[in-house]
């Protein structure tokens, strides 16, 4: 077995889960929900946030297929779908600097609280910290789209590596959004996204127009 993606092909999925994910979108929240912790909790919620995600990345890779199957959805819509959806993320990002994403807001008690703490981090971990800040439906959507045109076992492997290599970008992130928050301030926030988005939106157009031709074979 032989892997059938090209290195450009990867690399473009890899910065096509970068540009879901927005980092620069995510360190403000994110800070906001940690930063009455300790900075151990701080780094132990980030290496948390991080593996959790992946896991919940990989098993959409290889078993997404037999969901969508479950479902009776088929791999041509689910693309089609997809892209559309990855289309009206990256408008945002494009037209105004911002995440697509729902935006959170911590709990009360949590803000303002004057002191630090150790206490009650593992309530905000998979909400709203994975769920829906670092894994949402743009980035379930293309990974179980772009798993669904691997060939071999070794290209379900080489997505596995780069949903790897994301989570390693979700841990840098995160271990480092306290202090970036205070130095990166909103204008180099909004650059970096715009950016992200414009990138995101010429992927999404390739993912919703290939669906769309298997589907509606009169337009290609």
């Amino acid at each position: 077995m032989t892997l059938s993606y090209s290195l450009n092909e990867l690399i473009l999925f890899l910065i096509a889960l970068f540009a879901v994910f927005s980092p620069f979108a995510c360190i403000g929240p994110y800070a906001v929900f940690t930063e009455s912790f300790t900075r151990k909790t701080q780094r132990k919620i980030a290496s948390r946030v991080a593996i959790f995600s992946s896991v919940v990345l990989i098993i959409l890779a290889w078993a997404g297929d037999a969901l969508l199957g479950y479902l009776g959805i088929s791999i041509e819509a689910l693309g089609a779908a997809g892209g559309l959806v990855l289309i009206l993320s990256s408008l945002p990002m494009i037209m105004k600097g911002e995440s697509p994403r729902k935006k959170v807001k911590p709990e009360d008690g949590i803000e303002d609280e004057g002191e630090y703490t150790d206490e009650g981090w593992e309530t905000i971990v998979v909400t709203p910290l994975i769920f829906p800040l670092t894994v949402g439906a743009g980035s379930i959507s293309l990974v179980i789209t772009q798993a669904s045109t691997a060939v071999t076992f070794i290209d379900k492997l080489a997505i596995t590596g780069i949903i790897c290599v994301h989570g390693l970008v979700i841990l840098a992130t995160y271990m480092f959004s306290v202090p970036l928050s205070s130095r990166l301030g909103g204008r180099g926030s909004a650059v970096i996204t715009r950016i992200g988005g414009i990138i995101l939106l010429s992927l999404a157009f390739i993912i919703f127009t290939n669906g769309l031709k298997v589907l509606l074979p009169g337009l290609a």
